[in-house]
């Protein structure tokens, strides 16, 4: 039988979407142009991995699509602290809010998100408050306010759904692992 609160971090922990960057051919002064952009920004990214380590070593390298700005990482933790999983992407500033970093603990696991907007700035993984923080530093192109630059939320909230979305989806798993 499946553990009731390793469905629960699933199921938030799919809450979070994921927005896949699709390859193109770029020509050389497409190349430049995107380096020379000041909103241009490469991340680490990685699906459901089980360790940071994992996700640096084997990351797909190239600059994110037009319009993400931030690295986004997701990181999932037992009670011990040991990691779960690993998710890291691009990201658009409706993704990457301050209101939408930190941890949660839910049952015995961690959930910590994180976003920033400095090259390669996902190296690490959250791990608690005070590394699970939203960093602005390069300059806003009128997504968000300057106000909220450089600001570090301890609070996270889950994205809302709708109560019978999330019923629907309860009653469902409850209905898979009873039987």
């Amino acid at each position: 039988m499946v553990n009731g609160p390793f469905i629960r971090v699933i199921i938030i922990a799919g809450l979070f979407r994921h927005s896949s960057a699709t390859s193109k051919d770029i020509n050389p002064q497409e190349n430049e142009a995107i380096e020379d952009s000041e909103t241009g920004v490469t991340c680490y990214t990685c699906v459901n991995v089980s360790d940071n380590s994992m996700c640096n070593e084997f990351a797909i390298d190239h600059p994110c699509p037009k319009g993400e700005n931030f690295c986004h990482t997701l990181h999932i933790m037992d009670s011990t602290g040991a990691s779960v999983v690993v998710n890291k992407k691009c990201a658009d500033s409706t993704e990457c809010l301050p209101q939408a970093v930190g941890c949660v603990s839910i049952d015995s696991q961690t959930v910590c998100v994180s976003c920033c907007d400095e090259m390669y700035c996902n190296v690490t993984v959250p791990t608690n408050k005070t590394t699970a923080i939203y960093s602005s530093t390069r300059k806003n192109k009128g997504k968000l306010h300057p106000v909220l630059s450089n600001t570090r939320v301890r609070n996270f909230s889950p994205p809302l759904l709708p109560p019978t979305f999330l019923y629907a989806l309860y009653a469902r798993v409850l209905c898979t692992y009873s039987l």
